[in-house]
Parts: structure tokens; sequence; C-alpha cells
């Protein structure tokens, strides 16, 4: 991640943005505007056009995006802000319009000769269009032929109120409108902070107005406002959570992302989650927006009756903190059982902060140290130890896409009871037992399908387009999810989890990671540690993994992590379908999602009836799964047919699948659904499976 100094935060709080806001979603609106300038008198082009909405929505904004030519080059536009114009008279109006207008005009090189301040005071409605709009007029045909001028008078609030009163200064929108629209010679355009009923209510004129009412930007504007200006990772869901809070308001939504952006610098991190969002709302609540929701959306999980909570945030500490005994020094630290090599690369920082998408707002992270002292790194042995994946047959029949999944998994074979044999070269069974860690692999046969949703699917992402057609080879993929009592066997083998994959935390123990994690982490007081499952939870999925720990899982068990393709194929097979199961929508007997509880999780092997049609388990909702892609929203328009492997490189790496909680909702668990985080993130949402190739 490229650094971002705090004074390159883009996210504008200035209560006049000197610099601009940022700018999204508002195409339609600009669309719509320009179509009402152009209208032709019979079109009633007789009206004013006002752009109504609350305060700080976006109508400056706009104005000030049409200001810089976002209406094309055929738009001369003259910014008027009402609120710094003199308006007790109608000489003081209209000269002040033109004077404020003759620099914004110079960069159009137009030959005119600028209005005479003495003509607008007797008669100033006729000076002003004499004087001004008529010369102007005359040059701007000169060089531009089909250019039209177009006055964005800002603060309409800020004229005085029609009266019958002959003291009154006849001062409304349409009269202004009317001068400026004679003989076609110019357009105007009028923002109000308010509804349609006050604006009518101050200014009856404007009851037949040619009104534009400006809302909170669309949940897919809001977004991209949120995660496109910056190169820190803010991953959807955070980013909806966001859009939750400030209600799709543009300036709520720049004051939270500024706080973020400062926090990010400050902290270093590398992506944005729940926890600190929650973290900047609780450091200064003046950022929750008081027109947007009366409390925060929750993204936390509820509390049990009994007054505990079932998900607990914590902070993540550092490991020489936490574990007092490496602050000590160890010299040595022997990997006994040691399957594949482990060598130590020099690669990327884990992210300092805790990855989890689920947060207790009570909890505020605490900020780093300044500085860090150097983590004690156990000292592996390497053993070059030669890894394969010995095939335990036990089926020989192998499983059509189409074909229906038997209702109960099979139990788990042990080494010793199945016979060992090797297959003929041309005959794969359909299903094998991995010898290191007893994981059930079916097999997927070579095949063809179609990757990624239609045009028409009115749930697709645009990420999950277009549709293409991909071809695989055969491979085997994990029935389930990888469990806690393999992955505590693993770090038993490895003798840590601490930067110990690719120089990342490979998991987080229920010690660090809270109640949401059932690995439990136990000092046996020599210096040395143990894993294990908590009692009764050892067949749960593993979570709390990051993807290098989950890669390295693969690796020592001589697999890997699927490809996107080879995930996809896994879930649907090559007729189509939604979800694994077909197309009905998913319900507690096929799936873990929309959950409100992490004690809602299920064993791995619970949920035969959501198996996908070549037999997978829990590839719906549970855990997001990582995957051995790196992320690209634009990679289906240049993918290879065969075999596609995923971009060279980038920020996130792909997860597919859905999630238990309820922010997870039926569309999430679509098998054509993309997800994508930071290879470094730690999540209560995230586990993972492995593949093999025969």
């Amino acid at each position: 991640m490229s650094e971002q100094l705090p004074y390159m935060n883009p996210y504008s709080v200035d209560e006049n943005a000197p610099n601009g806001r940022l700018f999204y979603g508002r195409q339609a609106l600009l669309q719509q505007i320009s179509q009402l300038i152009f209208l032709d008198e019979e079109a009633d082009a007789g009206q004013p056009i006002i752009l109504v909405g609350p305060p700080r929505i976006g109508k400056t904004a706009l104005l000030r995006h049409i200001q810089d030519g976002d209406l094309g080059p055929t738009i001369f536009p003259i910014t008027i802000n009402l609120e710094q114009l003199a308006t007790d008279s109608l000489s003081a109006f209209y000269w002040n319009v033109a004077i404020t207008a003759v620099p914004q005009l110079a960069p159009f090189n137009l030959d005119y000769t600028p209005p005479d301040q003495a003509a607008f005071i007797g008669d100033p409605q006729t000076a002003f269009q004499e004087q001004f709009l008529q010369p102007v007029n005359d040059a701007l045909a000169d060089k531009h032929s089909n250019g039209k001028l177009l006055f964005l008078f800002d603060n309409l609030q800020a004229l005085p109120q029609t009266s019958d009163e002959e003291t009154a200064v006849p001062l409304s929108p349409a009269a202004i409108h009317n001068i400026l629209n004679q003989d076609d010679m110019a357009a105007c355009l009028f923002t109000w902070q308010g509804d349609t009923d006050s604006l009518v209510q101050t200014h009856p004129d404007c009851q037949s107005a040619r009104i534009i009412a400006i809302g909170p930007l669309s949940e897919e504007a809001a977004i991209a406002l949120i995660r496109q200006p910056v190169n820190t990772i803010i991953v959807r869901d955070v980013a909806a959570y966001i859009v939750q809070l400030t209600g799709g308001r543009p300036y709520a939504i720049q004051k939270i992302c500024h706080a973020l952006y400062e926090r990010q610098y400050r902290l270093q991190l590398n992506q944005i989650t729940a926890a600190d969002v929650n973290a900047v709302l609780t450091t200064d609540p003046s950022l929750f927006p008081a027109t947007a929701v009366t409390e925060p959306p929750v993204f936390t999980i509820a509390p049990e009756s009994g007054g505990r909570r079932t998900v607990r945030h914590v902070r993540r500490v550092p490991p020489r903190q936490r574990n007092a005994f490496l602050a000590g020094g160890i010299i040595a630290f022997i990997v006994l059982a040691v399957i594949l090599l482990f060598p130590v690369f020099t690669g990327k920082s884990a992210s300092q902060q805790l990855a989890s998408a689920l947060e207790d707002p009570t909890i505020t992270p605490t900020p780093l140290p300044t500085t860090t002292p150097e983590p004690v790194t156990p000292e592996i042995i390497e053993i070059e130890v030669p890894v394969t994946a010995e095939i335990v047959v036990t089926a020989v029949t192998v499983i059509a896409p189409t074909e229906t999944p038997p209702a109960t998994p099979t139990a788990t074979p042990t080494a010793t009871a199945t016979p060992t044999a090797t297959p003929l070269p041309d005959i794969l069974p359909a299903l094998i037992t991995r010898e290191q860690d007893q994981m059930e692999m079916v097999l997927i046969p070579a095949g063809t399908f179609l990757m990624g949703s239609t045009e028409d699917d009115f749930r697709a992402a645009p990420d999950e387009l277009p549709q293409h057609q991909v071809t695989l080879d055969e491979f085997y993929m994990d029935k389930y999810e990888v469990n806690v009592e393999q992955y505590a066997a693993f770090l038993n083998r490895l003798g840590t989890y601490i930067k110990a994959c690719e120089r990342v935390d490979c998991a987080w123990p229920r010690e660090l990671a809270g109640y949401t994690s059932y690995l439990v982490e136990q000092d046996l007081g020599d210096g040395t540690v143990q894993y294990f499952p908590l009692a009764g939870f050892s067949n749960y999925p593993m979570n709390h993994v990051s993807w290098y720990g989950a890669d390295m899982y693969c690796q020592s068990v001589g697999a890997r992590l699927p490809t996107e393709a080879e995930w996809e194929y896994a879930a649907r097979g090559d007729d189509g379908r939604i979800f694994p199961w077909g197309d009905e929508n998913p319900d507690p007997d096929r799936a873990v999602f929309n959950s409100d509880s992490f004690d809602n999780v299920k064993p791995v092997d619970a949920l035969p009836d959501g198996a996908s049609p070549f037999g997978v388990l829990g590839m719906a909702g549970s855990m997001w799964e990582w995957t051995a892609d790196w992320y690209s929203d634009t990679y289906y328009e240049e993918s290879p047919r065969r075999n596609p492997a995923g971009p060279e490189s980038g920020l996130n790496k792909v997860t597919r699948g859905g999630a238990w909680p309820n922010n997870n909702l039926a569309d999430r668990l679509r098998a054509t659904n993309r997800n994508a985080f930071s290879p470094d993130l730690i999540s209560a949402l995230v586990g993972f499976r492995c593949v093999l190739d025969p």
C-alpha cells in the first residue's frame, strides 16, 4: 500500500470545501438538468429549475461540478451565491450578479463591453439585459454558435420572501428566471435548502417550477465514494455499514471517511474494519449524522438474554506483550514433526489491527505504541521431507454434476481402517481420504461451465460480469471446510501461530480472538504451547485464519487453495444453478446465514441438504472461504478460458460462499457472488478448504 500523508486526505470536511468535494453517483441528475436547460418554449421552458433537498445533501457540489464542465462544452456556467449577494434593492441585486459573472467569463475570451453601474440605477432589469446579457450573448455567438449561459444560483433561501407590500423587493425565482430567459439568452438553476412545501410557502410563484429533488446517494454510489478515493482496503461490507450509518448522505460519509483516513495513517493500517468505524465514532460522536438514523445500525452481534455477548471483539495484542515468556528470549524453538519445508521469507507484514467484521462498539482499539520492539521469532529447523497425499479408495463411482449427493455424510475413515491403493491411470476414485489430516476429498471431474452471472440477473454485481465459458481439468476438493481439530494439529506441528506463515500470523486462538474462535492455546509451562479445539467443537469450521495461514496449511498436507474458477465450478456444477443445492432460496436446513449469533454455526458436516452437485458441503454460508486468486473487479473481461488462475497480483484475495452473520443475506450465498479481503485479514467470518491435483 502506497503511503498517503494526512495533508493528502481526499475527503473534505471544510465547511466551504475550497478544493471541492468528492463527487459520485449524480450522473442521472446532470442528464436531467441538461435536458431541462435545452427545452424549447413549447415544452414549458418558461419555469425556473430548482434543486430541492436537505442541508449537505450535495446540491452545492452538483453546482460546482457543473461549473467544472460536467454538462459539456456548450454550457457556460456562472455561479452566484445568493448568501453573498446584496438583495436590498433591484439595482444592487442585478448589478452584483453582473459584476460577479464578469471574472467567471474571462477564461472564455469573449469580446464585449463591461456593464456600466450607472445604468442599473433607474431600470436595473432592462440594464442587466442590455448592458450585460445581450453583449455577452452576441460575443458568445461569435465564438460558440450553440453555446448557452447558465446561471447557478446557490442558497435560494437567502432571497427575500415575496410580499404584496409596496415596499417589498420584487425578487423571486420566477422573476429572475424571466429576466434571464428572455429571448432564450440564458438559463438559470437554483438550489433550495428544504423540501418542496417550504419552497412553495416561501415563494408561491414556484408552484409550477421544475423541481428536482436531491436525495441521498444510491448504495453503489455511496460505496464508491467510500472505497475508491484511497488505497486503504475497505471491504464492501464495512463500506455498506458506513452507508447505513450515514443514510447515504455524502457529507456525512466524507466526515467519517476523513476521520478513518487519519486513523489509518496514524496507526498504519492496511485495512479499515467496522472496529475502526466504531472507534472514530466513539472518539468523536459529532461524526455520527443526527439526520441519518436515530441509532447506529447493528453490525455487531446482539447480546444473549443473560447479558453476555455472543461475540466479543478484542484488540490485537502484540505477540511479544501477550506471551511474556518470549520476551525472555528463546534461543531455539524446534519443530518436532514437520512434513513440509517452512522457509521464512521477507514479505508483507500483518495488519496492525483486528480485521474481524464483528465489532463491539464499547471497546476502542488501543493506538499502537510509538516504538515497536523487534518480535521474537522462533527458530525453525528446516527439515526437507517430501510431501505427498496418499490416496485411500473409498468409492469408485464418479458423481456427475447433476446427481443428488448422499443425504448422510460418510464417516471419516481412519488410516488403518481403509487399505491404501493406487488408482488405475485412467480411473480416478470419486472419494479419497487425505492421509495427513484424514480429510475426505471429492473428485470434481474435468468439465466446462459458464462462470459468472447473466446481465439480466438483478442480483448480479458488476464484478460477476460478463458471464464467460471456462474449462477446468479434474481436481479433488475437500468435502468439508477444514475444521478446528485439523488446524490445531497443524499449529502443533508448526509450534506457533505468531508470524509463522509468511511472517504473518497464521490464525488467532480463542485467547486472542475471543468467543468466536474454537481454537484454544495452552501454555505447557516450559516455554512451549499446545493447541487444541474447545471441548465439543473439534468438528466446527476453522476461522480467524489469514490467507497465509490457509495457504500454508494446504501446502502442509500436500494440497493447495482452490482457484476462484475451481471453487465456483465445485459449488454450482455445469447446470447454471444459483446456489449449490439448486435455485431454491436458502433455508436453515441448507446453510447458516443471516444469523444473529455465532452460536448458530454448525459442524462442517451438519447440513447435507446444502451440498453442491458434486457432494461438497458448506459452500454456502457458515464461512467465507479463501481462494488462491488475487481479486480484480474486471478480471472476467480478460479471463482465459482454460484453468484461469486470477490476476498476477493485487491487494486482496478472493473469498467465496457467504458467511453466517446477519449482514449476509441470500444474495451473498449465490455461487457466483464474489468477495475479497486483504490476505492478512483474520476474521470470525473466514475459513477455507483445500484442493488437490490428481
